[in-house]
């Protein structure tokens, strides 16, 4: 395995001075996958306070829990003391981490066989649990007793199913019912960690994945409103790449006030939520002429793109005829800010309160219909009735 050479610095740095050092997890799991790692999690057998003795520049970015970054070149290595984690009461966090010089008490601690394997240039592979087979048959399994790791951490079984559609791997029998079994501690965990996965999920190239979520018993604990929605899941794989779109699609159907409160609740941001809820809201909008298009781009402001994306998965139509009517009417005037009244012109005709409002409602209507009529003189003059 050819390491960056920073990276490989580091490793030959503690091993000469008399420690144990491997790349570990997500970096060889890629790499054995033929991918390109892009973070390197270095483990070791050696304390916190020796990582730093060795090395001139580092960060106590996790000393709680034996993480040092070693910085190099401007660059940030986490290197991690072997550690055995104590109990997890809140099937999160361990109460307590013991530092151990056996890397396999250290390996014997994560989730899934794939992310359990450790290299370094001497030793070659460290491969206690058979990750390697599991990678070469495309399987997610748990490392040592499935139920085990997933009562330590309830957000392992998110993980497993995220990586089951990342990485098209099917989750091995065991700990697919330990997931099940399981299910229920989901609801120990933080709603914020749980649409990180989830989403990652949806962006996958194998939303299909998304079955095995809802079938799961974890999904009735933060989303149970589309346990009983019919999806077709393979459609959301030929959506744009854009969380937006694939949430709206996999929202469909269900009423945009209570998409907006999914939305709330999953703790998105303002943006995403405003814009799921109003493609939700618009995706049964009837396009019959350039003036619905014009009306269409008024309701859903900068969205309408997404919005004709998610309309054409909903109906199955290619949208060519639409697209060419929105390219028509691009630049044409479609919201208030865009129109040539303003207030204060209709303030010095006399118009006061409420009226104003109505009055440019009414006037942006008027060009929408016609858009060579977007002059103050022929606007004022409409509003007044001449």
């Amino acid at each position: 395995m050819q390491l960056p050479k920073n990276v490989d610095y580091i490793l030959k740095e503690l091993n000469s001075k008399g420690h144990e050092g491997y790349i570990v997890g997500g970096c060889v799991r890629d790499y054995l996958m033929g991918k390109e790692p892009h973070d390197y999690d270095i483990t070791t057998s050696a304390l916190p306070e020796e990582v730093k003795a060795i090395f001139s520049h580092t960060a106590d970015t996790g000393i709680q829990h034996g993480t040092v970054t070693v910085i190099i070149d401007k660059a940030g290595y986490e290197i991690t003391t072997y550690r055995i984690d104590g109990e997890y009461k809140d099937n999160r966090h361990p109460e307590e981490v013991v530092f151990t010089d056996k890397l396999s008490g250290d390996l014997s601690r994560r989730d899934f066989t794939i992310n359990a394997i450790a290299y370094n240039p001497h030793k070659g592979y460290v491969d206690l649990f058979n990750g390697r087979a599991d990678i070469e048959n495309k399987i997610i399994r748990g490392v040592g007793e499935p139920a085990k790791r997933f009562r330590e951490d309830a957000l392992r079984m998110m993980r497993a199913v995220r990586f089951s559609a990342q990485l098209d791997f099917s989750i091995e029998e065991n700990t697919l019912n330990a997931l099940k079994e399981n299910a229920s501690l989901i609801k120990n965990i933080s709603i914020e960690r749980i649409r990180e996965e989830f989403f990652k999920l949806i962006l996958s190239d194998h939303n299909e994945r998304l079955d095995i979520l809802l079938n799961s018993g974890m999904t009735e604990y933060f989303l149970p409103e589309i346990l009983d929605k019919d999806i077709e899941y393979e459609k959301i794989n030929t959506l744009s790449r854009d969380i937006v779109i694939r949430l709206a699609y996999i929202f469909y159907g269900i009423e945009a006030g209570m998409v907006n409160k999914i939305m709330k609740r999953l703790k998105a941001d303002n943006k995403s939520i405003d814009a799921v809820t109003a493609i939700v809201k618009y995706a049964d909008y009837e396009i019959t002429d350039l003036y619905s298009v014009r009306k269409l781009k008024n309701l859903a402001g900068e969205n309408v793109y997404s919005l004709i994306e998610v309309m054409g998965a909903v109906k199955n139509s290619s949208m060519n005829r639409e697209l060419e009517m929105f390219k028509a009417v691009e630049n044409d005037c479609c919201t208030l800010k865009e129109l040539n009244l303003k207030g204060d012109d209709l303030i010095k005709e006399g118009i006061r309160g409420k009226a104003i409002g109505q009055a440019l409602d009414k006037a942006l209507d008027y060009v929408m219909k016609e858009p060579c009529n977007n002059l103050k003189e022929v606007l004022l003059k409409y509003i007044k009735g001449e």
